[in-house]
């Protein structure tokens, strides 16, 4: 049981690494991330997971070598997207060309700041819903790989759920002291 609870937490904590950065980010730009904002990325990715969850549960059902093939694709996301980070390069060109929706949402993961679109220094609902979409992305990918793994989709997703409103307000608390680090004599 402890070991599946790991797993579990460890999941929440992978899925929500790019939150860390948001909150982060938006600090030192001095964007201020609500509550409730907060609390709505992370009912998205709350659901995207067990969404995902859900279908990687049902693909492993119907196919025994599931588990294989998911870890296998978990594997390869990975490799791509850790290759794309190391190159600088958008290794999905020709959905970033063709689709304004997918451009911005990449866009947002490589600058946060676009999220406040109407450029008032607070993230409000609507803002909120497409940083959610963004990060959501995340928890697809390890929501519907723990699914094929066979994991137990409540204690997934609320770990996923609790992290992604931890680790923005991590990232958030590390921007209030870098800032002070390195600005606080000019206060």
């Amino acid at each position: 049981m402890y070991k599946l609870l790991g797993i579990s937490i460890s999941i929440g904590i992978i899925a929500n690494l790019d939150n860390l950065g948001i909150g982060l980010s938006y600090e030192l730009q001095k964007i201020r991330i609500p509550l409730f904002s907060n609390l709505l990325i992370a009912i998205m990715s709350l659901v995207t997971t067990a969404f995902a969850m859900l279908m990687g549960t049902f693909l492993s059902k119907i196919f025994p070598l599931a588990n294989l093939v998911g870890a296998l694709l978990l594997i390869a996301i990975g490799l791509w997207i850790s290759l794309g980070k190391l190159l600088h390069k958008n290794l999905f060109p020709l959905a970033y060309t063709r689709s304004k929706l997918i451009r911005f949402i990449i866009d947002i993961i490589n600058n946060p700041a676009k999220a406040d679109r109407n450029t008032n220094g607070i993230i409000g609902i609507n803002e909120a819903v497409l940083i959610g979409i963004s990060l959501s992305l995340n928890c697809i990918v390890t929501g519907f790989g723990a699914g094929l793994s066979g994991l137990s989709v409540m204690p997934v997703t609320i770990s996923v759920f609790f992290f992604s409103l931890v680790t923005i307000s991590i990232g958030y608390e590390l921007g209030i002291k870098a800032n002070f680090r390195n600005f606080g004599h000019l206060t």
